[in-house]
């Protein structure tokens, strides 16, 4: 009787997920792109519903706006340019990696380079800013800096963020890679933000995990499969249940919604 009724919730579930991608590729978009690298780049709703987001039940809308924020800002996402998050009934959440904002930035002929480093209190309650992600054992991190050379700028552009404002805790504990490296999570929240604000026309509105409340391993959990790629290669962490999939089970569950 248990393995009859797995095997009809099962049925109901890949019946349920064929309705949904058959009604996504009715109304789907697609377009053709090339990315910061010159790489020809084809994306369409279904795919990024498919492969780039696929454990997030994410939108039609949600997805069309991830996929002009791609096309506008020549992201590849199949090269882990940019995410699409979304836990449970939030919006989706678009993610640019920390290696997609400096190729944006290198291509803008007055970017001249980037400095960045941490701010920290000793035990005589001094403030000393370094270059750099090291601290003492006995220092208190509190912040993070960055400096942004531009040509034709008297001054860099300079920011500095503080930890409070952007550590993410679990019952008042830090957690993740904020427990494990907050120097090296608070200083690229620190160079993102001197860079948008040195290029604000070539990054704005561009934010990485660390700005908003993720890590960049979450945010590249979700299974990523270019034209060329083999899907027994492909495995990810269900963000829903936090589970790691194995590829075994994504080739399952792939080719169970072709059937």
């Amino acid at each position: 009787m248990k393995a009859g009724s797995t095997t009809n919730r099962q049925t109901v579930a890949r019946q349920s997920t064929k309705q949904s991608l058959v009604a996504t590729q009715a109304n789907d978009h697609k377009i053709t792109y090339s990315d910061m690298a010159g790489n020809k780049v084809d994306l369409s709703i279904s795919s990024i519903k498919q492969y780039i987001c696929p454990s997030a039940n994410i939108s039609d809308s949600e997805a069309y706006m991830f996929l002009t924020l791609c096309q506008f800002n020549g992201l590849n996402p199949f090269l882990r340019d940019a995410y699409c998050i979304k836990y449970g009934s939030d919006p989706a959440a678009m993610i640019v990696s920390k290696s997609a904002l400096m190729k944006r930035a290198q291509k803008n002929p007055k970017y001249k380079g980037i400095k960045s480093g941490v701010i920290v209190l000793n035990q005589n309650h001094d403030v000393i800013e370094r270059n750099g992600e090291f601290y003492l054992p006995d220092e208190e991190l509190v912040a993070a800096w960055a400096k942004v050379f531009v040509d034709g700028y008297v001054e860099p552009v300079y920011t500095s963020v503080n930890l409070r404002e952007y550590i993410k805790t679990k019952d008042g504990k830090p957690t993740g890679k904020w427990r494990d490296s907050p120097a090296t999570m608070l200083v690229k929240v620190a160079e993102a933000h001197a860079l948008r604000e040195a290029f604000p026309a070539d990054l704005g509105g561009l934010y990485n995990a660390e700005e908003m409340g993720y890590e960049e391993v979450e945010a590249t959990a979700a299974p990523i499969i270019p034209n060329n790629a083999d899907v027994q290669d492909v495995a990810y962490t269900d963000l829903t249940t936090g589970e790691v999939v194995e590829p075994d089970d994504v080739t399952d569950s792939f080719f169970d919604q072709e059937e």
